[in-house]
């Protein structure tokens, strides 16, 4: 192998190292506190890395002679598509956490309300039967005041204004057959 050649193929492993670490993300998740560490070494990593690339840009240069890589540009872009595809695989892991959440609350909420709804129509059950013993009883206490008590004396009636004399209705006559 010529020189040239044993440096590409360091570039080549490394970046399909890179792949395999994002792949492994992808595969385990991280929802774990260990995860949110590495990941926020990561971002520092990154802006060491914006701010070196910044002050000495040659140094990319040099990487990519190391590595095999003919410009330093070209290295640039390899590692800006391999943290583009850790930032997707992150960003699709957050979504699914996120729908798994909202699912939860949304059944959780469903779950609430149907209990607060029968609450309430036992609560509306419970008062109609207890106004229809309330109206039993004062039904009952009326009734047995009524037997209880002696009837009142009459009183006086009042005087009734005359009226016209009622009409009777008259049978009509029947005819005798002759027979």
């Amino acid at each position: 192998m010529h020189d040239g050649e044993v440096e590409s193929v360091l570039i080549k492993a490394l970046l399909m190292a890179g792949i395999g670490v994002v792949a492994l993300l992808f595969v385990r998740g991280h929802a774990t506190a260990r995860h949110q560490a590495l990941r926020r070494v990561a971002v520092v990593g990154f802006v060491g890395l914006a701010i070196a690339s910044l002050l000495f840009p040659q140094t990319w240069q040099s990487a990519a002679s190391v590595l095999g890589v003919g410009r330093g540009t070209d290295l640039l872009l390899y590692a800006t598509i391999i943290a583009f595809l850790g930032f997707m695989v992150s960003s699709h892991l957050r979504t699914r956490d996120l729908q798994r959440q909202v699912t939860v609350l949304s059944r959780r909420l469903a779950l609430d309300e149907a209990a607060a709804r029968a609450a309430a129509q036992l609560a509306d059950e419970h008062a109609a039967a207890a106004q229809a013993a309330a109206l039993a009883a004062r039904a009952t206490t009326t009734a047995a005041a009524q037997l209880a008590s002696p009837p009142a004396a009459a009183a006086p009636a009042a005087p009734v204004a005359p009226t016209a004399p009622a009409l009777r209705a008259v049978p009509a006559p029947r005819s005798v057959s002759a027979g």
